[in-house]
């Protein structure tokens, strides 16, 4: 597959099924014109450039992310020693039972998802869609592409289509949480986020899949629970543990409404290795089991 390939289509499993994901790693240019059916999601890994969309510019310097829409008209240009990771897809791959006429119908069907496309929806004079990072947070876009890539090419089960969404959506979340980072959308934080905050946020949201107590937080950062939890929850309005909690429950619950992963893969997605927490959690967390919130959602 090569940068201008934007789709993949089942070979042995699943002859002629399209996937509107693509995915290229390691490249140092793209694509100039605008993908009227496609969005991307650009990882800067390295190097730095002037990125242009329509008549605004602004310096990039890995590592950063790009979140593009279909509109947006782009060029990085002065670049020296860049280097890239590319996600191409049609956003309406978001969804699994329902197709569109068009991106616009797509837009206006969204309701409460529309939050995980606020990297690609809002634009104004101080976010043109370039976000920057940290290389915690920019390893996992990096590697979340990888992994997709990695199912689009090989191909090597039943659960290739369905895995390769997994990680979009991952990616989306992930996204999400780079742009709020960045300070693009301030609002979300009750105060302002110190840079201590701010890699505590992003190791959580690196090894969320790993077991983490809070005892494993403050030998990470070197400090003790009180004070850890106090300024956390300062800008953030919960604990360091609620935090964990609720991405993992987002993450969870994403995956049961979007994809047909089976709820054992979710759950150690979710990061979870014990069948009866996971349980008590979800259910604390959406009033229900994982298999009835799944459900809902197929029967809607």
């Amino acid at each position: 597959m090569n940068q201008t390939s934007l789709t993949t289509i089942g070979r042995e499993i699943y002859p002629g099924r399209e996937v509107k994901i693509s995915c290229v790693t390691g490249v140092d240019h793209i694509e100039y014109t605008c993908l009227k059916d496609r969005y991307r999601i650009i990882y800067i890994k390295e190097g730095h450039g002037v990125f242009r969309n329509d008549d605004n510019m602004q310096i990039v310097t890995g590592p950063s992310v790009l979140c593009i829409n279909e509109s947006d008209n782009i060029e990085i240009n002065s670049a020296t020693n860049i280097q890239m990771d590319i996600m191409y897809f049609e956003p309406t791959c978001f969804e699994r039972y329902i197709e569109y006429e068009s991106i616009e119908a797509w837009k206006s069907s969204l309701r409460d998802d529309a939050y995980f496309f606020r990297p690609f929806f809002e634009r104004d004079e101080s976010y043109i869609g370039a976000c920057e990072t940290n290389h915690f947070l920019g390893n996992r876009v990096s590697q979340l592409i990888a992994l997709a890539d990695s199912e689009l090419k090989e191909q090597r089960d039943h659960f290739w289509p369905c895995r390769s969404r997994s990680y979009f959506i991952e990616l989306l979340l992930l996204t999400n949480s780079i742009y709020s980072d960045d300070g693009a959308n301030k609002k979300t934080y009750l105060g302002q986020i110190s840079d201590e905050i701010k890699n505590v946020i992003s190791w959580i949201n690196i090894n969320y899949m790993e077991k983490i107590t809070l005892e494993t937080v403050t030998k990470q950062f070197h400090t003790n629970k009180t004070t850890l939890n106090r300024k956390f929850k300062s800008v953030m309005g919960i604990t360091v543990t609620e935090y964990l909690s609720r991405l993992r429950m987002q993450i969870a619950c994403s995956l049961l409404r979007k994809t047909y992963l089976t709820i054992n893969d979710i759950m150690e997605r979710a990061g979870f290795k014990d069948d009866a927490h996971f349980l008590r959690s979800f259910k604390k967390y959406a009033g229900c089991t994982p298999s009835e919130y799944r459900s809902r959602f197929n029967n809607s």
